[in-house]
């Protein structure tokens, strides 16, 4: 694996330039426990529907196409060192994904670099 998806980036999975990153680098993208909460609280928030439906189904694929790396041990660690080096408070959520990203030398896929301060990324919704 070489990148983490950041949650901002899943969610533009339908762009055309997002979607086709995505499947250029399938076999090298990985997702944190993080994103997978993120997700799953926005879909329980929803009333029953179609949309929610729909987003269920989304979530589930992909748990079936990416492995999904867990805010651990070695990740807790590296969380307390980012944060503590950062110097000024953080988005916790970020923060635990940019922890995830360190803990497995992975680069992190997001259109809001800026959210990952000092961690290498990649923007694909960038010319």
């Amino acid at each position: 694996m070489r990148y983490l998806l950041d949650t901002n980036l899943l969610c533009k999975e339908t762009n055309p330039r997002a979607r086709n990153w995505i499947v250029q680098h399938q076999l090298q993208i990985a997702i944190a426990s993080m994103t997978v909460a993120e997700i799953a609280q926005g879909i329980e928030a929803l009333p029953q529907s179609k949309r929610r439906t729909r987003l269920k189904l989304f979530l589930d694929e992909l748990l079936e196409d990416y492995p999904v790396l867990p805010f651990d041990t070695a990740a807790a660690l590296a969380w307390a060192r980012y944060v503590t080096q950062a110097g000024r408070p953080l988005p916790v959520r970020d923060s635990i994904i940019a922890a995830v990203a360190l803990a497995n030398n992975l680069e992190v896929v997001t259109e809001n670099a800026s959210d990952f301060a000092n961690i290498e990324t990649v923007n694909p919704m960038k010319d």
